[in-house]
Parts: C-alpha cells; structure tokens; sequence
C-alpha cells in the first residue's frame, strides 16, 4: 500500500477533491465557470518587487484599507488568503474531530463542508426551499437537534444558486443559536443590493463576515481576503493562521486596486457587469436548452437545461467553460457573467443569436510619484460621466468634453495638488489620450477628421486628426491666471498633452474677452470635434486613410 496512504488520516482519504473543472490555462478559453472578474486588475506598478524578503505576518496597510471599504475599524478586520483561507481557518479553529458538527444549507459553496470534513468533523446538511430560499425555522429545528454542532455556514448572496439572503433572517438564526459561530459568507455581495452584516458581526459574539477581494476587485489570482468580526474573536482564530500567510505580491495588487483612485472604475465595472446580467438572462431563456434562469444576485446566473450533454458539446466545441451543478438541479449550469463579447459568444453557443458589435473600451491606470489616476472610457455609450481629479474646474472642462464627445468617462485622480495642480492636470490629459488611444483600437470606421464653436463673445476652433501622427498649436492668450482653481497657462499643455498621449493632430484657436468662456469653449469644441473624430461613418470596416492605415 502506498506509504500517504497507510499515514493519512481518514478524514482525508474520505475526502472528494474539489470539482474546479478544467481549469488549464488557454489564451482562446472564454472562462465563465469561475465566477472571476472577466477585468484585469487595476495595477501600474512592479508587483514582483521585495519578494526576497518576508511579507508582514498580518500585513498593516492591508488590513486598514481592507477594514476601510468595508466600514470597520482595523481590529475588526483579519486579512487571509483569499475566503477559503477564512472558511479553513474557522474549521481548524473550531473543530475537534467526529466529536464536532458544522451545518450547511444546499446547495451551496461547497468549501464549507470540505474543510470541514477535512477536520474529521461531521456535517449537517440542511436543504434550501425548493426555490433555493433560506428557512430560518428549518434551519433553527435542526442546528438545535444536532448536539455538538459549532459552525453554521451561509452565503449570500447564495452560491450556485444567486439567490440573494435577507439579513434580518441570518440576525435571527443568530439571536436563536448563540452557542453557534454563524459565518456569513458576503463574498459576492457587491453584485447585490442586500446590506451588509458587517456592523452587526462587530457587535455580536456569534456572527462573522466573510470577504473576498477577488470578485469585484479582479484579484481572484492574489487570493486576498479576510474576516469581519469582534477583535478577541479574530485574535483567536489568527493563532491558526501560517506565520506569513499572504505573499508580498498579493499584498501590493491589492493595495494597488484599493487606492482611492481605483475605486470609481471599480463602481463603473460592477455596473457593467449587472448590466450584463441583466441584459443575458430574458436571452437565455429564450434559448431551445434551458428550462428555467433564476433570479441572480450575484456575479452569475443559474440555468436548469435540458439536453444539456448537447449542450456542453456546443460550448466545448466554442471554447467556453461554465461550471455544472447536476446536484443543484437538473441540467443545473452554473454561468459566469463576462464581458459583453464574452456573453453574446456564450449566448450564440445557447442556440441565441445576438447581434454582435464591437465595443470601443479602455481602462487605464497610470501611477507616477506624483499622481495615480484611473480612468475607463466607452466610445459608444453617454454615460456614465464621474470625474474627480481634486481640480473642480477641470473636472467640470472634462465632463464638457466627454459629453459634447458624446462618450462616457469615469476618471479618478490622487495628486500632490499640495504643490500645485501642474501634475495632476498633465497627467490626466495624457491617461485620457492613451485611453482614447486604446479605445479607438484599429480606427477603421471613424470620421477621423473634426469644429468651431461661439460661446457669448468667445469663438473657439479646434481641428483634429486622428491621424497616429502628434502635432499640436494652440493660438489664444489668457488675461487672468486662474479660472476657479485651474490655472489658464495650462490650457495649451493640456491640448499638448493629449496630442502625444492620443496620437493626434489638434489645433486650437480661441478668442475673446472672458478667460472663463474662453478656457470652457476651447474644452467644448474640442469634444465636439471628437464626437465628429470618433463617430463610425459608413462601412464600420473601412479605414479613412488613403495610405492603408492611421
């Protein structure tokens, strides 16, 4: 007999390793199985660097940004590694053996009885209704009738299933069980209107909360994530942690997605994502293999299918992995919401079609030691418009611009306006021609070329190529130096600025007598001789370029 196998505790030789599917990693695979952000992560620094030295043992910074957007005090707050670090943590912690229970709904995460298993400890298994809601009675009758049980475990929103959890009944098995360590599993609750229990998990003895840096922040790869609860209650349950238990380069992506400037876009994305969500579900069921979609209050959507081996030959044979869940239901599918292109191809494979067109996006985020700045732009949607670099004029310069552009904008920026906005101007306009830049991708289809503009006494021109080529002149004097808190002398810079950054031919000419009007219609005209630019004219194939290419 194999010598693990003569040494290995029974517990885990009963053990069923985790169904995770295939996940072999494949530049064509279109990952909907994972419930993983279908983003990037929001990072512009070397996230290799200080490997050579070990991590902080519960990592300071971390911990206050975490406890920070999630509205507790620091003390309230243990970092782990990722959420099925936590959920092992707390069966280590509390769990003897067969002597020990924890209880579970079903269908549900299937970590919580895994480690829990993996403690020897048995598991009470509480089925949900037969629409997968949470009965609190149910639950109540049978925790009290099991002796011995020390952990009840509830994810809500609920994973497979979305089904989204009213706090009020978890406060109430709470207030029934307090000899019971009740986790509450949020890691999916940014894609939910349901409150978070977090201000209640502080307060009671009972009651944790779960955390995930990995859904809505696109860190599922650093594995970051962490425990809501009393301070002498995670101080406990941290002696069970290793003594370096996250990696130096997790610590810095997450300390990267959590500036103050990342979070904006980090909002727009979760947008999109429900937008998504509910963009796809009336499609699926239009769709000849399922039988019913449920109602999602996550990041997913769950389907009852039929004929479903044809289907997943349909969606193999495309390159697009989904998670199945035949336990949950019958034909249950469990279904990723990705991006639109991901969706309108995982929708084609369920026998819908969709018309298809090219979306015209960019993130970008740009760190310097003098500004972090973020920005998502969408060409062929108006908004959303949120715009806040700390310079309240220029925001409102660029907020005309993106709308005359008739594009949205979500841009945020941290500067050391301590010295003065110089920086943080200039860098702005350059994140926001690389991201145009981005967007545009080939330029096949556009107007390439655009506009004067009067405002009051001012008339204001600009003339733009979106040539590749960079050229800027700007003609016009300012008498005044500041309009608001912005600085007149940086308007030609910014045009320049953007010029570089966008690959562009931009000319402006302004005059007038009012230096307020003057600064806003040179802004003005240029987003309106962008929305001429950036408009698709005609065959969304042709190149308006006489040499074959811009």
């Amino acid at each position: 007999m194999n010598l693990a196998r003569r040494l290995a505790r029974p517990a885990i030789l009963a053990l069923e390793p985790f169904d995770l599917g295939n996940r072999e990693v494949s530049s064509d695979a279109i990952l909907l199985d994972a419930n993983e952000s279908p983003f990037g992560p929001l990072s512009g620094g070397n996230l290799a660097a200080g490997v050579n030295r070990y991590p902080e043992p519960q990592p300071q910074r971390l911990r206050a940004a975490m406890a920070s957007l999630y509205g507790v005090a620091p003390e309230h707050f243990l970092v782990t590694r990722g959420g099925d670090d936590a959920i092992d943590l707390l069966c280590r912690t509390f769990l003897r053996g067969a002597e020990d229970k924890v209880a579970v709904t079903s269908p549900s995460f299937s970590a919580y009885a895994h480690f829990a298993r993996a403690q020897g400890a048995g598991v009470v298994d509480i089925p949900l209704t037969a629409t997968f809601d949470l009965d609190p009675d149910v639950v109540i009758k049978r925790v009290k009738g099991e002796p011995h049980t020390k952990l009840l475990f509830l994810c809500t929103p609920n994973n497979p299933t979305g089904n989204a959890v009213d706090p009020v009944a978890i406060l109430r098995l709470a207030d029934a069980l307090p000899d019971v360590m009740i986790l509450a599993d949020e890691a999916y609750l940014e894609f939910s209107d349901t409150p978070s229990l977090v201000a209640e998990a502080v307060a009671r003895p009972n009651l944790l909360v779960l955390k995930t840096l990995s859904k809505a922040f696109a860190l599922a790869g650093a594995r970051v994530g962490g425990l809501v609860g009393p301070a002498d209650t995670l101080e406990i349950v941290a002696r069970a942690l290793p003594p370096y238990p996250l990696p130096t380069p997790s610590i810095a992506a997450a300390l990267d997605a959590l500036q103050p400037a990342r979070r904006a876009v980090h909002r727009e994305r979760i947008a999109q994502l429900l937008a998504e969500r509910e963009r796809i579900a009336p499609l699926l069921r239009q769709s000849p293999y399922v039988r019913k979609v449920y109602p999602s209050a996550g990041n997913f959507l769950f389907l009852e299918t039929e004929d479903t081996d044809r289907l997943a030959a349909r969606l193999s044979a495309e390159g697009i992995r989904v998670r199945y869940r035949p336990k949950a239901a019958p034909g249950g599918i469990r279904l990723t919401v990705g991006t639109p292109a991901e969706n309108d191809a995982a929708l084609a494979a369920f026998g819908v079609v969709v018309e298809r067109s090219a979306r015209r996006t960019a993130e970008i985020a740009r760190d310097t030691k003098e500004t972090r700045i973020a920005l998502a732009v969408d060409l062929d949607r108006a908004e959303p418009r949120q715009i806040a670099t700390g310079i309240p004029y220029y925001d409102h310069m660029l907020d005309q611009v993106a709308a005359h552009g008739g594009f949205s904008l979500v841009l945020s920026c941290e500067g050391d306006l301590e010295i003065d906005p110089h920086h943080s101007i200039e860098d702005v306009a350059i994140a926001l021609g690389q991201g145009l830049k981005a967007a545009l991708g080939d330029k096949r289809g556009i107007g390439r070329f655009g506009f004067a503009l009067p405002m009051d006494e001012t008339s204001a021109q600009v003339l733009i190529d979106l040539s590749g080529r960079p050229f800027c002149r700007f003609e016009g004097e300012f008498a005044a130096t500041h309009v608001g808190d912005f600085p007149t002398e940086m308007t030609p810079h910014v045009f320049r600025s953007l010029a570089d950054s966008l690959g562009a031919a931009i000319h402006v000419k302004v005059a007038g007598e009012n230096d307020h009007h003057k600064v806003e219609a040179c802004f003005k005209a240029f987003g309106r001789a962008l929305r001429q630019a950036l408009a698709i004219e005609g065959k969304s194939e042709a190149l308006p370029s006489t040499k074959g290419m811009l």
